[in-house]
């Protein structure tokens, strides 16, 4: 075989190495944000699309809740696509979630993670704390069940059962809008306990409660306040109690 021939089978070897090359990269998409204005009841946004590895031309999806597409732009060259978007606070988290679809001539298509901008855009604190301690006795054993929620704040919110000494005994992060349940036995002498509700902005408690010790009740169902002379009220009906159940 001559040269011309030689020279021939190698410009097909490299050209059919570079094709598998680019078939067993899987390209990567980038999403990224930035605040370009801020209003009273929105944000002015700048979502930036960036699938580096995938060959030119690229069609640029920006798709919100449910997939759908919000904007599309085709990008001719390896620069990222930008999409202006102007966003106003929602209800919920879930409809401020965008991802980045990158699909080329072929055919072929990949999505980027999803961008969750509630919290980012609108950080707002923890408020209105509300924790009520029941104490019930479901057959298995007298239990104490505490509910924490906030009226309002920016998710992710986490809430924590903590002692008086400061010490976290049980943590949740329910989805937002849920409130926190916790359930403890009670301990052989009394302990005080409060919520905690936490977020990126700030930190806030509810009034330390007294868990009283002791047998409860089979049937009543005591809701316990955080004021002393609540408590003493629920001590005092629980000593009565016992006394009428001796007697």
């Amino acid at each position: 075989m001559g040269l011309p021939g030689l020279l021939c089978l190698a410009v097909l070897a490299a050209s059919s190495f570079s094709k598998a090359q680019e078939e067993e990269i899987t390209p990567v998409v980038s999403i990224a944000y930035k605040v370009l204005e801020v209003f009273p009841k929105g944000r002015r946004v700048l979502i930036t699309c960036h699938a580096p590895q995938a060959p030119p031309p690229i069609t640029y999806s920006l798709c919100g809740t449910k997939n759908i597409e919000v904007a599309k732009k085709v990008v001719k060259t390896h620069e990222p696509a930008s999409f202006n978007l102007n966003i106003t606070l929602k209800s919920s988290p879930d409809l401020l979630t965008y991802f980045c679809r990158a699909a080329t001539t072929s055919g072929a298509h990949v999505d980027s993670a999803r961008l969750q901008m509630y919290w980012e855009l609108w950080s707002k604190p923890v408020s209105e704390l509300r924790a009520n301690f029941t104490l019930r006795d479901r057959g298995s054993g007298p239990r104490v069940e505490i509910s924490c929620q906030v009226s309002s704040g920016s998710p992710p919110i986490t809430y924590s059962l903590v002692g008086k000494d400061g010490q976290v005994h049980l943590q949740q992060r329910p989805r937002h809008g849920q409130p926190a349940n916790f359930s403890i036995l009670p301990s052989q002498t009394s302990d005080w306990f409060q919520c905690q509700a936490a977020n990126s902005v700030n930190v806030q408690h509810s009034a330390l409660t007294l868990v009283p010790p002791g047998e409860l009740p089979k049937t009543p169902t005591i809701v316990l306040a955080g004021s002393l002379a609540s408590i003493a009220a629920v001590t005092s009906g629980m000593l009565g109690w016992t006394t009428w159940a001796r007697s």
